[in-house]
């Protein structure tokens, strides 16, 4: 039903049951009531509170309520799909705005407030093979070693002696952690910042470059390539030759495009380096993700759209005879999904009390229709027409006085009295 629901640009879940044919979706409406939807979804857990650990306790876990489904996740991406020979290490953010130790303000992202995901992907598709959730700075952790070269060693740790190659950003690079993932057979690109460690003098000397032009240096099978760009880009690599030169397409302020030298590492990041962008993309498509004051909710809602991205992918790799859309793929895993079930006793229709309710009026104290005035008071159209089952009178039928009819009103679509409801109902 989320699922569902995440085809449908509504402000509110609740929206899904309702009164306004704009807003209802009726395969959703007729799996279950409302009701019983809030209270299950107010419910849904993925562990067990009583056993949660206590803060001074040493197995004490931030990610408890959510821990399972993760590691569920991530041992099942693992094993679902061949590694594969190119892959990227990138960041990605969880919108949430509430009350949470382990929310972060990225305040130069577009997300600029939730929660940090470290991702591995698969350079070309955007696959998921492997998630880490920051929480923060842990006790007892080295200050020696940065954030991200810890980040990129637990995530390759499964990859050793493989010879994949991983590219990553300026924020996870160093010259230690190149050397250190060639040691265990990992080859890797990315870019560096200039002020880093070990790096030659060559990084921090300013000198007049023109665009295209590049300089290179290698040590210990680790090439340095600086590159100008706009600006000067640098460049680390163990998987490139830096003195291999390729061309370049690059868009000028004036619209046209110039054609320049390009060493291959520098290429070969920017081919490489999309992959959890692409994750990003297609999760952000049709997600059914809401808002919610539970802090762990908000992950639970981006590991479905993660399983659903990854299995999209997973399905159009093995059947590529079947052109099939993202939108495609989550529409016909909703109807999979369900197969026709209902708990309701009868089906939810557009007619009847199942769909157009009273409400109270806290000003008047009276009960006023559910069908929205522009479609009650419009001119035209309203017809009565008989249909086969009795449905209560949406105007007089009441718990203690229950008033059925066969008649129903062809454009408000509720169950009517012939006389006189009909006639009242459709006057101010």
């Amino acid at each position: 039903m989320l699922i569902a629901a995440g085809l449908h640009s509504l402000p509110e879940i609740r929206m899904c049951w309702s009164s306004d044919p704009l807003f209802r979706i009726q395969p959703v409406a007729d799996v279950m009531s409302r009701s019983r939807f809030m209270k299950l979804l107010g419910n849904l857990h993925v562990a067990d509170n009583s056993q949660a650990p206590g803060r001074l306790h040493p197995d004490f876990d931030k990610l408890y309520k959510i821990r399972p489904l993760l590691t569920f996740m991530n041992d099942k991406f693992a094993c679902s799909a061949v590694q594969s020979s190119s892959q990227s290490i990138d960041e990605s953010m969880i919108l949430f705005k509430g009350r949470s130790s382990i929310r972060q303000y990225m305040p130069m992202k577009p997300i600029k407030r939730g929660y940090k995901v470290w991702v591995r992907c698969d350079s070309r598709t955007g696959f998921v093979y492997q998630l880490q959730l920051y929480t923060g700075k842990e006790e007892g952790e080295s200050s020696s070693t940065g954030l991200g070269t810890r980040v990129v060693k637990h995530l390759t740790q499964t990859l050793a002696g493989t010879f994949i190659h991983i590219t990553f950003d300026n924020f996870f690079s160093s010259v230690e952690l190149i050397q250190d993932l060639l040691s265990n057979n990992i080859y890797a690109t990315g870019t560096i910042r200039s002020n880093r460690r070990q790096l030659p003098s060559l990084a921090t000397v300013k000198e007049k470059m023109n665009k295209g032009e590049s300089k290179w240096l290698t040590r210990d099978k680790v090439a340095y390539v600086k590159w100008m760009d706009t600006k000067p880009v640098h460049v680390v690599s163990t998987a490139f030759s830096p003195d291999t030169i390729d061309q370049a397409r690059r868009k000028q302020k004036d619209g046209t495009t110039l054609t320049v030298n390009c060493p291959k590492p520098i290429l070969e990041y920017s081919k490489r380096m999309g992959g959890v962008d692409r994750f990003d993309r297609n999760r952000s498509l049709y997600t059914v993700s809401r808002k919610s004051k539970k802090w762990w909710v908000r992950i639970f809602y981006f590991a479905v759209d993660t399983v659903i991205v990854n299995s999209f992918i997973l399905y159009t790799s093995v059947h590529p005879e079947t052109s099939m859309t993202l939108l495609e793929f989550r529409t016909s895993l909703f109807r999979s999904l369900v197969r026709g079930f209902t708990s309701r006793q009868r089906r939810s229709s557009l007619y009847g009390s199942a769909f157009s309710r009273y409400h109270l009026s806290s000003s008047a104290r009276r009960k006023l229709p559910g069908v929205p005035d522009d479609i009650r008071l419009d001119t035209g159209g309203h017809f009565p027409e008989q249909i086969a089952t009795f449905h209560r009178c949406q105007l007089c039928s009441t718990r203690t006085n229950n008033k059925r009819s066969r008649i129903v009103c062809t454009k408000c679509c509720v169950a009517l009295c012939v006389s006189p409801c009909f006639a009242m109902f459709h006057k101010r």
